[in-house]
């Protein structure tokens, strides 16, 4: 078993939930097509990404603005056979395999799917191998702080000087059996700021 400490940013109300439930309530797994790991809970391995995380939800979501936000520490363990790193270049070939095998299985059997997309391959991917942890390095698409990655094509200064943008590693926990203590780190009061200011 392999040891791991991730990072989860939310409302303090959520993580005083979590913290008093002693897990993760399923009212807090992330369902649907937005998330490209598929349905799970969702961390970060960086305090300071979930903490910037937790802040844009109660500055910039109209269902929680005015509430306080928090930085949950969670330990766990997992099995390193059931750990899906989707930044090694072998676990890429895998998965991009397995997506063509699955492509391949759906035309060959004439078969209709309402949408056919990240969330979907990865939930199968998961229910099939039983997969514990699912992670991958993302740019960051914070459209108020980030110069989009088309620009980084264009010629004209500033943005032929880099290709470098704003990334954040994000860990879909499928079971959260594997989690064995919660810790809140950090909170603070919602603050209502101009646009794109919360960091």
């Amino acid at each position: 078993m392999e040891k791991l400490i991730l990072f989860h940013g939310n409302t303090e109300s959520a993580i005083n939930e979590i913290i008093n439930s002693g897990n993760i309530p399923e009212k807090f797994i992330s369902k649907g097509d937005t998330y490209f790991l598929g349905d799970g809970f969702y961390f970060y391995n960086d305090s300071i990404q979930a903490k910037v995380w937790a802040k844009m939800k109660v500055s910039r979501n109209t269902k929680y603005i005015g509430q306080n936000w928090a930085v949950l520490k969670c330990e766990m363990f997992y099995n390193e056979e059931l750990f899906l790193d989707l930044d090694k270049r072998e676990e890429q070939n895998f998965f991009f395999d397995e997506m063509v095998r699955l492509n391949d299985q759906i035309l060959a059997k004439d078969l209709e799917i309402e949408e056919y997309n990240d969330a979907y391959l990865c939930n199968h991917l998961t229910n099939r191998l039983d997969l514990e942890i699912l992670t991958k390095t993302f740019v960051y698409k914070d459209k108020h702080k980030t110069l989009p990655t088309l620009f980084s094509n264009k010629k004209n200064s500033p943005y032929s000087i880099t290709r470098h943008f704003r990334t954040e590693k994000q860990y879909a926990i499928k079971q959260d059996k594997l989690i064995i203590s919660f810790e809140k780190i950090e909170s603070g009061k919602s603050v209502k700021k101009g646009r794109g200011e919360a960091n």
